[in-house]
């Protein structure tokens, strides 16, 4: 009798959908206060004010440390190479389409590396670290200290123009790097308590947080526009 080989299915985690469910939510609130103050609905200054500064980077965070943390539940110790190349297709071509539509409506604040260009390039960059968590430690803290604390360190490309959503990938690739140690000492084991709705509801954001990242911001700013010239 022929035997076939079942891939061994990875047990869910629920902390890492919660995780990046708490991302979505405040990506959420952020963009459409953002919106709201593009046509005049709100006064927030999103330079000056600590909150609003600090917010997006928050976002930014627990997107990157919940990708190195799922990053090695799904693949280590084996890489399982179709669904990560899917996957990484996936995110590519959404960051391409970021990059393109921001090229075409916004000329002069187009978004040539933010978030899911990062991601990508973060996905491949993590897979010699994936079984190495204390090199995975060491370098994830000294790219965020020596650059954010000391000033100084390898200076990702940039582009004269100022874009809507720059991440460079130094150093913001430290993030995911302590994802990797955080994996390898059970964080994504933690149960969060909160009431079961909320978990549930974050749970499900998390597990759709790539089709909200590219849907929602388009549906806001739509919405937020449409009541704009409704009340001209």
């Amino acid at each position: 009798m022929a035997t076939a080989m079942i891939e061994k299915q990875v047990p869910r985690y629920n902390f890492v959908d919660e995780l990046r469910g708490v991302a979505v939510v405040l990506m959420i609130i952020f963009h459409f206060s953002y919106d709201l103050r593009m046509f005049g609905f709100a006064s927030m200054d999103f330079q000056r004010d600590f909150f609003w500064w600090f917010l997006p980077r928050l976002i930014v965070f627990l997107f990157l440390f919940s990708m190195g943390i799922s990053t090695c539940l799904g693949h280590w110790p084996k890489l399982k190479k179709r669904s990560f190349f899917i996957r990484l297709a996936k995110v590519g071509g959404g960051a391409a389409a970021v990059s393109l539509v921001t090229f075409l409506l916004f000329p002069d604040r187009w978004i040539y590396f933010g978030t899911l260009h990062c991601i990508t390039l973060s996905s491949l960059a993590i897979l010699p670290f994936m079984g190495r968590p204390w090199l995975a430690l060491i370098l994830g803290l000294a790219l965020p200290i020596s650059k954010w604390v000391f000033k100084f360190g390898p200076t990702w490309f940039s582009l004269k123009h100022q874009s809507m959503d720059y991440i460079p990938f130094t150093p913001w690739f430290g993030i995911c790097l302590l994802g990797v140690f955080a994996f390898h000492h059970g964080l994504h084991k933690v149960v969060i308590l909160l009431p079961q709705t909320i978990k549930v509801g974050l749970q499900f954001l998390g597990r759709h947080s790539f089709l909200i990242y590219i849907v929602h911001q388009p549906l806001l700013y739509g919405t937020v526009y449409l009541v704009w010239m409704i009340q001209r």
